[in-house]
């Protein structure tokens, strides 16, 4: 309990001063003043709300410009409780201008209250306009088509009465297809509202007006900033909140920024183009993330709320966390892009119980927008990869109290660290993000030539306000005695220290090189030295390679006395050709340098492990040694090799050099564990450093940059043949296990799936596919987001129900609110998530094109494919697998589903068009004949031939559509359903033409063709209803059990023609071959006889004894037996047939989603449907069959598939080995020289 009065009694203490923040007094000494820095650092401002003008500097050349600033032109002083500030980019180079944005705020702008009136008619405005983006131009001509047959039943009704049943059969076809068509597809969204549930407060709230303002001033270097005019500045009424201007991209127009306006509820984007004057447009206005909305409308105070807020935004991101008793869950959004960039982690200590939630955590982003680092504001840094979400590291800095601010300087070398002491005082800290042992350093005032003056004083509006602000890897600190004066800090020069050689001339020892180069074949020696004469230590300099061993003993006796590994430690190992005698050691960044060397080295080894004629032995007893400073290094200080391993390439290293036993070390540890985590997945070689980038590729010899693989996985995937094919084992089975706790370890096994997939016909890891999918993540992933506003995706009957989280922004003046809602309480801990990041996106753009030619071409012909190859679609798209084990697997079913939505409205329009097609074929050979030549008869040939029109139209618009077909999939398209469509339309407009002859003779067998077309086209109506799954799922059904009872029925048929061949040769006493009802007259008719014996008894045509009990023979076999068999035989199939019903629905939507999004078509905003993330509701009954397979393969690993001699290197590891004093010394200040 005294926690929680000392939290409580501090934050009173520091909410005193804002009680007077707009008296223009000051407060604790200082003046209200606040500073400001461009998105790319270049330009600083600072104001004062009561003073006279707006301060502006250049800070690579301190130029200076003043604004004049008028507070009288804002709200009354005492409605005002913020002002914020911001200031651009330069954005006209030739006039070198800028812009500066201030914003007032007032008690409404951060405690709204709802107006119901504006909210509600927004409201019923944007839910007419969701009704309405449904709509397009091929359901224009599907309507068209309907108008017509309606036009056409109306002058039915005009007609004799002889007539009128001819057109009754109008209705028929119109009512009885249709209706069912649009009762089906009402079916497969009618449980959406029994799961989520309606929430639309902040819409609401969105909806009332501010009393905020905004104003903009445009200001040059180069000229006068007269601002008395409205030439160079601008008000904005109604709007106020948190302030900031985007970075200016490659894209950007010339001349043109882009402010960010962000209050309690929503967020505004608002473009500015520079001219002689400022123009200003508003892009959209999109919802605040919920979360944030909702902890800011918990406080209930404005001035908290407005504070926060401040807290929370940073240039174009914006941060939301939130916590329960176990976690604080971190929210990342980009407000550019609008998009939710990632969540973060982080677990609550043991002995922090309570936090003061008042206050947003604080964090940083590197300016590579790569790392993330965050604190709750206590005196514990987490370190985020920002790609995948995934914690690098957790450091606790124990004389640390509280920190208070984090920014990355120096191209995210360092981590600058505000600490606030107990006495409130501000004090500096810097983390060297190497991962060096010797990474943690205090700063004092001089290091950073501040004066006392400089320093803030850290109270809230010291933060929050911008008195001390950040950009772009630049701090400035404003002066407290001169408010248009600052310091900025993008540079900390540390007294670090080196471990090198000095230039003392040494006695020198010469060796063979045999044995300390074996991978050279030179016969020259190499040569030995003491490091700086210290006899623990001795150096070797080689043709190839530099060496430093320390001696077992205290200190080697002399140059006789070093024994190679008997005797010694091999310590430091650099192998390159880049090596030139004389060439000096050099260690700059301690443990850094050793282990990056080290890693370089072991590829060196292997690329040169055929080329030497030398001991295989000796060899491998130098990758021996290299791989045990490796791992004892990991061993005593796994996190410094956390932080190496996302800086520099080092797995891609070990991965090329097929350092098996390292590698799988790293992942499991030695007992098969990934507690560490010691690896993390990225995306991408080049996010680190560019330096390393190239090193890298030069030395794996990856030359083609095309083929280059970008990240480790694929590394591993390049190299997976033979034994190598491990190390991608190893890979799949360490992200998988750890993705259950977090989806991001998943990022790269997205990419690799489709290859991953054709692996099924290479040796024995052909079943990395098989075994990845069983994993629990792919199925037993729960969601563990806190967002809870989903949109329902998929909510059919006998499917997996799925769901997309919401991950944007959502602009208020679209239809895409309606779309979300909240999942009901008792059934969010069912939902679960597809473990694959990105699964079904991808990057590949449609350019949105307008007019009426474009709308004639998109109406009247079939879209066309776009010109792309299989690699530019989605990872999803790409996976060519069909099998039934592929359709069970939770994850690919919800992956299905989740883009079937989008489909199936596609795929609704060919089958309107088909319906009217199967109307017009059987209903117009139907239309009378009226002899008369007359009004009625003219308008009746009229709407005939109209209709004639239309059918050979849609006949040829879905023949269009299945040569395309054709000519994209070619031997692919031919399959039995393919073929039956293709030639289900050819015959009827076939049979339809042939109607039209006026051919007596001809016409019997046109009306059986007639009669023939008309049940095959209601055949292929059935299967064009397979887009509806409950149609879908029963079709299936019977085709499968279909396919079981074929068999069965070749039996049956036989013995049917067996019984019905013998009985022709037995005598019938009453009647003969010549009387017309003998029933055997041909085969045909006694197989009829035999298949109908239960219905016509055969038992009556004769009196002969051996007829009669061939009779009861075969009745009893034929009705009694086979009969019942098959029904019995039915029975046992349904069950099985309705499983694979199921994987036959998946298999059909995984077809038409694959056709569907390779269209070149902008059906209704794609990008609604694109999610990262896909979530499922748990149905135990769906994934049965999956789990037990999952539970059967639980126990096998990935890589237990290879032979026990593959998974091990010849090398020797000593666990008695202790280098500690080598720690010690390297990172020490003795026998080093200062940088």
């Amino acid at each position: 309990m005294d926690e929680i009065k000392v939290e409580t009694n501090e934050y009173m203490h520091e909410k005193e001063y804002v009680d007077d923040l707009e008296s223009g007094n000051n407060t604790y000494g200082e003046k209200i003043n606040y500073v400001a820095i461009s998105p790319d650092g270049s330009i600083i401002a600072t104001f004062n709300p009561y003073g006279s003008s707006i301060s502006i500097t250049k800070a690579a050349t301190s130029d200076k410009a003043k604004i004049c600033f008028d507070k009288d032109k804002f709200k009354k002083s005492s409605n005002i409780i913020g002002w914020s500030l911001a200031v651009s980019d330069i954005i006209d180079t030739e006039n070198d201008t800028c812009l500066v944005a201030i914003s007032c705020v007032t008690d409404k702008d951060t405690n709204p209250k709802e107006t119901e009136k504006c909210g509600l008619s927004k409201f019923f405005q944007y839910f007419i306009k969701k009704k309405l983006s449904f709509w397009d131009s091929q359901l224009f001509l599907i309507s068209l088509f309907i108008l017509y047959y309606t036009i056409s039943s109306f002058i039915a009704t005009t007609l004799p009465p002889d007539f009128k049943p001819h057109f009754a059969n109008l209705f028929f076809y119109l009512f009885f297809i249709i209706i069912p068509i649009c009762i089906l597809f009402f079916y497969e969204n009618i449980y959406t509202h029994k799961i989520l549930v309606t929430d639309n407060k902040q819409f609401r709230l969105c909806c009332t007006s501010n009393e905020g303002m905004i104003n903009l001033f445009k200001f040059s270097f180069k000229y006068n900033n007269d601002n008395n005019d409205d030439v160079n500045n601008y008000s904005i009424f109604h709007l106020g909140g948190v302030v900031n201007f985007l970075k200016n991209s490659k894209n950007s127009s010339k001349n043109s920024a882009t402010l960010i306006c962000i209050n309690c509820v929503k967020i505004r984007r608002i473009n500015i183009r520079l001219d002689k004057n400022i123009f200003v447009s508003e892009e959209d206005t999109y919802l605040l993330p919920e979360n944030l909305f909702e902890k800011l409308e918990s406080f209930g105070d404005s001035r908290c709320n407005w504070n926060y807020l401040l807290k929370s935004n940073y240039q174009e991101y914006l941060m939301v966390d939130t916590s329960d008793h176990y976690k604080i869950y971190i929210e990342l959004y980009d407000v550019n892009n609008l998009q939710l960039v990632n969540i973060f982690y982080r677990h609550r200590e043991e002995n922090c119980l309570i936090s003061n939630n008042d206050e947003p955590g604080i964090f940083a982003i590197s300016t590579d927008s790569r790392l993330f680092a965050y604190s709750n504001n206590d005196n514990i840094i987490t370190l985020y990869l920002i790609e995948n979400g995934l914690e690098v590291v957790s450091k606790k800095f124990d004389n640390i109290n509280k920190i208070k601010f984090l920014e990355f300087i120096e191209k995210d070398k360092k981590l600058f660290i505000v600490e606030k002491d107990k006495g409130g005082d501000a004090k500096f800290h810097i983390w060297l993000m190497s991962g060096c042992l010797n990474d943690y350093f205090s700063i004092s005032r001089d290091d950073i030539c501040l004066s006392d003056s400089n320093i803030p004083s850290l109270s809230r509006y010291d933060i929050h306000n911008n008195t001390l602000t950040k950009s772009n890897g630049k701090v400035v600190l404003r002066n407290k005695d001169y408010e248009d004066q600052f310091e900025i800090i993008s540079e900390i020069t540390i007294k670090r220290t080196t471990f090198s050689e000095n230039d003392i001339i040494t006695d020198v020892h010469e060796y063979k090189s045999n044995d300390l180069e074996p991978w050279n074949n030179s016969i020259k020696n190499v040569y030995g030295r003491f490091l700086n004469n210290d006899r623990r230590l001795l150096l070797i300099i080689g043709q190839s390679s530099i060496q430093l061993w320390k001696s077992k003993s205290t200190n080697f006796v002399d140059f006789d006395d070093f024994k190679n590994f008997e005797n010694s430690n091999l310590v430091y190992i650099l192998i390159s050709d880049k090596i030139k005698p004389g060439t000096k050691f050099l260690i700059e960044d301690d443990m850094t340098t050793v282990i990056i060397h080290a890693c370089k080295s072991l590829t060196y080894l292997y690329k040169h492990a055929n080329r030497t004629n030398n001991s295989r032995e000796n060899y491998q007893r130098f990758v021996g040694g290299i791989v045990n400073i490796i791992k004892d290094f990991i061993k005593r200080y796994p996190d410094n090799w956390k932080i190496m391993e996302v800086q520099y390439p080092l797995m891609a290293y070990l991965i090329y050099s097929r350092s098996f036993s390292l590698i799988k070390y790293i992942l499991f540890d030695v007992n098969d564990q990934s507690a560490e985590k010691l690896h993390k997945p990225q995306n991408k070689y080049f996010s680190y450093s560019s330096r390393y980038d190239l090193e890298l590729y030069d030395d794996l010899e990856l030359k083609d940059e095309n083929s280059n693989p970008a990240n480790d996985l694929e590394l591993a995937l390049k190299f997976c043949q033979e034994q190598d094919a491990v190390m991608l084992g190893y890979l799949l089975e360490y992200y998988s296990e750890n993705s259950m706790n977090h989806i991001g370890w998943m990022i790269n096994v997205t990419k690799i799936l489709p290859e991953l997939s054709e692996l099924s016909n290479y040796g024995y890891y052909g079943n990395y596919m098989d075994l990845l999918v069983h994993k629990p993540c792919f199925g037993g992933m729960k969601y563990n987001f806190p967002i809870k506003r989903f949109r329902a995706l998929s909510v059919c009957e006998d499917t997996l129900k799925v769901y997309m989280p919401l991950t944007k922004l959502l602009s208020i003046n679209s239809s895409d609110f309606f779309l979300y809602n909240k999942i009901r309480e008792d059934i969010s801990s069912d939902t679960y998530m597809v473990p694959l990041p990105n699964f079904t996106t991808h990057d590949e753009k449609i350019e949105i094109k307008k007019g009426i030619i474009y709308f004639l071409r998109k109406t009247l012909f079939p879209p066309s494919y776009k010109n792309l190859e299989d690699e530019n679609f989605s990872p999803f798209l790409q996976i060519k697998k069909n099998g039934k084990t592929f359709f069970s697997i939770p994850a690919i079913e919800a992956t299905i589903n989740s883009r079937w939505y989008h489909a199936m409205a596609y795929w609704i329009r060919p089958l309107g068009l088909y319906a009217m097609f199967l109307i017009l074929f059987t209903t117009i050979p139907q239309y009378p004949s009226i002899g008369e030549n007359n009004t009625i008869n003219v308008v009746l040939q009229t709407f005939l031939y109209i209709g004639v029109g239309i059918f050979y139209y849609i006949g040829l618009y879905l023949l269009m559509i299945e040569f395309m077909q054709i000519r994209k999939y070619k031997r692919d398209y031919f399959t039995i359903f393919d073929i039956f469509d293709l030639g289900s339309i050819i015959f009827g407009i076939i049979v339809f033409s042939l109607d039209f002859i006026p051919n007596n003779i001809i016409m019997k067998h046109i009306r059986i063709m007639y009669a023939t077309a008309t049940l095959i086209l209601w055949i292929e109506m059935l299967l064009w209803l397979r887009l509806f799954s409950i149609m879908a799922i029963n079709i299936f059904i019977f085709e499968n059990i279909l396919k079981r009872i074929i068999p069965f029925f070749a039996f049956m048929f036989i013995l049917i023609v067996g019984f019905a061949d013998s009985i022709t040769y037995l005598p019938i006493s009453d009647l003969s071959p010549d009387d017309p009802g003998y029933p055997f007259t041909t085969i045909w008719k006694s197989i009829l006889s035999m298949y109908y014996m239960n219905i016509d008894s055969l038992n009556d045509k004769s009196d002969n004894s051996s007829f009669k009990l061939f009779v009861f023979i075969a009745n009893l076999t034929i009705v009694l037996v086979l009969f019942n068999m098959v029904i019995a035989y039915m029975n046992g199939a349904f069950e099985k047939a309705k499983n694979d019903g199921n994987h036959g629905l998946l298999k059909y939507r995984k077809e038409l989603i694959d056709d569907f999004e390779r269209l070149n078509i902008s059906f209704n905003n794609p990008k609604l449907y694109e999610t990262p993330y896909i979530c499922y509701l748990h149905e135990p009954e769906l994934m049965k069959k999956w789990k037990q397979k999952s539970q059967e393969l639980r126990e096998t690993k990935l890589y237990s598939w290879f032979r026990e001699s593959s998974d091990k290197e010849n090398i020797t590891y000593d666990d008695g080995v202790d280098i500690t004093t080598w720690y010690e010394l390297i990172s020490s200040n003795e026998n080093q020289d200062s940088l």
